[in-house]
C-alpha cells in the first residue's frame, strides 16, 4: 500500500499532513482502544446505507461522525462490490475509541484480487463514477491502512480525531 499518494497530496490545503497508512488494525494493541459498537451486515448493496446509519448512531456527538460516516460507505461499498462479502458473504463495521481518535474498521470476505490500492485522483479530468473510495479515505483519514483479517478476509480501518 502506498504510503503517500502524489495526487491525493495535490488535493490536500497547503500545510496538511499526508495520512499514515499502516498495516496493523490495533497498532498499540487492542487493549488500547475501547469498542464502542460493533455490527455485521449481509454483503447486499442496500446493506452499505445501514453501516452509513450505524457509524453516525456510534459516533453521534462527535465533530468527526460526517467523515467517518463518508469514509464508512466508501469501505462498506468496497466489501459489497469487490470482495467475497458481496458474493453471499457478509461484513463487519467496528467503531473505536483511541485515545482522542475515533476508529472504524471494515471487516470483509477478502478477494484473489490483490491488496486494496489507492487511484490516483486527477481532479482536472473527468471520470468515471467510481474507483475512487480509498483516495477519499486517504485524503481525509488522519491514519488509515489494510491487514489481514481473521481467516481470508481483510481489515480496512481509519482513524479521525474525535473532535474534528
Amino acid at each position: 500500500m502506498s504510503e503517500n499518494n502524489d495526487s491525493a497530496r495535490a488535493a490536500r490545503p497547503p500545510g496538511a499532513t499526508a495520512p499514515t497508512a499502516v498495516a496493523d488494525p490495533h497498532p498499540d494493541g487492542p487493549s488500547a482502544m475501547t469498542l464502542v459498537m460493533r455490527r455485521r451486515f449481509a454483503g447486499l448493496p442496500d446493506q452499505i446505507r445501514q453501516a452509513r446509519r450505524f457509524v453516525a448512531l456510534a459516533a453521534a456527538g462527535r465533530a468527526a461522525a460526517e467523515q467517518a460516516v463518508l469514509m464508512t460507505s466508501e469501505l462498506a461499498t468496497n466489501a459489497v462490490q469487490h470482495t467475497c462479502s458481496g458474493l453471499g458473504g457478509f461484513f463487519e463495521v467496528s467503531v473505536y475509541l483511541r485515545g482522542p481518535f475515533l476508529r472504524v474498521e471494515v471487516a470483509d470476505g477478502g478477494s484473489t484480487l490483490k491488496t486494496p490500492q489507492v487511484r490516483p485522483l486527477d481532479l482536472e479530468a473527468e471520470q468515471l463514477p467510481g474507483g475512487r473510495g480509498l483516495a477519499i479515505v486517504e485524503l481525509c483519514a488522519t491514519r488509515w491502512g489494510q491487514s489481514d483479517g481473521d481467516g481470508p478476509g481483510r481489515v480496512v480501518w481509519f482513524e479521525l480525531p474525535q473532535d474534528g
